[in-house]
């Protein structure tokens, strides 16, 4: 296997199952660390903020910076803090993500109550763990008129222990197109945009730099579609007879046998 300078971990399904770490993953990383390689833990989960992940990571061992943490949800707030910081903003995610944007002074507005003269100018979608019937309702009949409309992950679903999937953001956004026929722009893997936010979080170049993770469709596609080597492990959604276009530059069973 190749040496490289930096790695980029997805968290769920490859660090972690749900609150249970991998067997082998703590070591793994302290590992990387001792032989001077950077590390990234580069995650499409949009329902928590950096700090929350520095905690649970440190709960379970793992001793983590808040730079080391790059979330989809962060790049898109980090787009929407460039590009639309003064627009009215409904998103469809967790108070503790809405809250990022509050704290930056970005308008969220939660109640509606005449939709045909709303002044929402952008949808948000998110991983949403605290999801209610109402959210999608809103979702929906904003998107009868054009405003804009971004998504932080194309996720289906997100691994947590004994095997057991729960929808992620792309499975939300699959409801909303059903019922309004419109797409959202996405910002998480396997997109260039939160590539690129965290090769430069790195000072690498993608030549010097591996994804690790569990999904091909994501984690392994942002590798191929951004010509960055990839590392699949079977600890989580993907398996070894799954068949995709996106091809893994290698396989292993888990984070520890990297």
């Amino acid at each position: 296997m190749k040496e490289y300078k930096g790695y980029l971990f997805d968290i769920d399904g490859t660090i972690l199952l749900g609150n249970t770490i991998i067997p082998g993953a703590k070591e793994k990383i302290e590992e990387l660390r001792k032989a001077g390689k950077k590390i990234r833990f580069f995650t499409n989960n949009s329902s928590k903020t950096p700090e929350s992940y520095v905690e649970k990571l440190d709960k379970l061992g793992i001793k983590t910076q808040l730079k080391e943490i790059i979330t989809a949800g962060i790049v898109l707030l980090d787009y929407i803090q460039k590009q639309y910081r003064d627009k009215n903003i409904f998103i469809v995610g967790t108070e503790e993500y809405k809250n990022l944007y509050r704290k930056m002074g970005i308008n969220i507005i939660d109640n509606i109550k005449d939709f045909n003269n709303h002044k929402i100018d952008i949808l948000i979608v998110a991983l949403d763990t605290e999801l209610n019937f109402k959210k999608i309702e809103i979702a929906c009949k904003l998107l009868q008129k054009n405003i804009l409309y971004f998504a932080a992950n194309e996720d289906l679903v997100y691994p947590i222990e004994n095997k057991v999937f729960l929808p992620d953001c792309k499975a939300l956004c699959n409801m909303i197109e059903l019922c309004t026929g419109k797409q959202p722009i996405y910002f998480g893997k396997p997109n260039n945009i939160i590539l690129e936010y965290a090769l430069t979080s790195l000072f690498l170049k993608k030549e010097e730099v591996v994804i690790v993770g569990d999904r091909l469709y994501t984690d392994i596609a942002c590798g191929n579609l951004n010509n960055c080597d990839t590392i699949l492990v079977l600890t989580g959604e993907g398996t070894i007879t799954e068949k995709s276009i996106y091809k893994p530059t290698y396989i292993f069973d888990s984070i520890k046998n990297i």
